[in-house]
């Protein structure tokens, strides 16, 4: 847990990096505010509600009223959110449980959530090359997927198929053979996910995920924060932000996709811009099992309270990919909208004690 001068220090830190959000978080092509008036709203966001204004730029708030930035948390990497995070809500101590997928894939194991077939770990140190070889001589095994233990934002993965007589890799838009792959480090290999119809009509290149975000209250209910699409675009085959991919929020008690999309750099789409499928309004198949699993891997873990599971559609209902400790809020808000908005997900994170400034607090005591 952060101590107080900690604390102090980093916020000195975000203070002095503030030129970086004015300069490189912000689409000044699209912004239709005065440089001055930018720099005074995040001036406001840093000392007024308290935390670094990395959400101005992604979540567009040049465009929103400012009586309605009271309802955005923010990122959950600003230094008090950070550190009062850590007291019950994500202890430090458990991170290592979902941050090393392959033990985090056998703790899933034991709950009654579905995952991708696994063919177990494979070391740069070792003959990496002789065990994938081992686990193609299943002659029904035509693809799997290679992604470090320890990875994150889709970096490092790769794609290991069949092609006649020879193993070929796919990195990025390159494929080449097995004997020239390299690997350092330790990657974990599963089974690619052929995913339900409805959703590779959008976008077929990627296995494409459903990020749901959820926190355990402290009378138990496991409440659904925030829930958000993600499609990869062109060749590439992961859903990632980092990848180039989009993400649109979803409506929790419908289950359909909202109007508009957007990529890591706030660009919106209305259509995925590959398919040209318009995306509002469209229904995710499955929705209520989707949710269920989402919330069986969160009772799971009453010791981490607030979590990100990324589920994948299959024909035969949701797969669970990966879970993440530590869910990117603020890519939650530019797709789905302020948290704080729901009620009851307010009402949690006051609970925990998470609202960061007295305008969120006052949220509540005005309803």
């Amino acid at each position: 847990m952060f101590s107080e001068s900690h604390y102090i220090l980093r916020r000195i830190l975000r203070l002095l990096l503030l030129p970086y959000c004015y300069f490189f978080l912000v689409d000044w092509k699209s912004c239709n505010l005065s440089r001055w008036q930018v720099f005074k709203d995040l001036i406001y966001i840093f000392f007024k509600l308290k935390y670094y204004p990395d959400n101005y730029g992604p979540c567009r708030l040049w465009e929103k009223d400012r009586k309605e930035w009271k309802y955005y948390y923010g990122s959950t990497y600003n230094s008090y959110a950070r550190r009062q995070l850590r007291v019950e809500v994500q202890p430090y101590e458990y991170i290592m449980l979902f941050d090393d997928k392959y033990i985090c894939e056998q703790l899933c194991k034991s709950i009654d959530v579905r995952l991708p077939e696994s063919y177990g770990i494979i070391d740069g140190d070792d003959d990496y090359r002789f065990d994938l070889r081992k686990i193609f001589d299943n002659a029904d095994v035509q693809k799997v997927i290679i992604k470090p233990i320890r990875g994150h934002a889709g970096r490092d993965i790769y794609i290991v198929k069949r092609k006649g007589s020879k193993l070929l890799v796919q990195s990025d838009a390159c494929e080449y053979d097995l004997q020239k792959f390299f690997l350092k480090g330790q990657f974990i290999v599963q089974a690619v996910i052929e995913q339900d119809k409805a959703i590779s009509d959008i976008s077929s290149s990627s296995i494409n995920t459903i990020r749901v975000v959820t926190m355990l209250s402290k009378s138990g209910d496991v409440i659904v924060v925030s829930s958000s699409m993600r499609f990869g675009i062109g060749a590439s085959y992961v859903d990632n932000w980092s990848a180039g991919g989009i993400a649109v929020g979803i409506d929790h008690q419908t289950g359909t996709l909202g109007k508009i999309a957007y990529d890591k750099h706030g660009k919106e789409y209305s259509h995925h811009p590959v398919s040209g499928i318009e995306l509002a309004g469209y229904s995710i198949p499955k929705w209520e099992l989707v949710l269920e699993s989402a919330k069986t891997v969160q009772n799971a873990f009453p010791y981490y309270k607030l979590l990100g599971m990324d589920i994948a559609l299959s024909d035969d209902g949701p797969v669970l990919i990966e879970v993440n400790a530590n869910s990117d809020i603020v890519f939650q808000e530019q797709t789905s909208g302020p948290l704080l908005k729901n009620r009851r997900v307010a009402e949690a994170f006051d609970e925990y004690n998470l609202l960061v400034n007295s305008l969120q607090r006052d949220v509540l005591k005005n309803r």
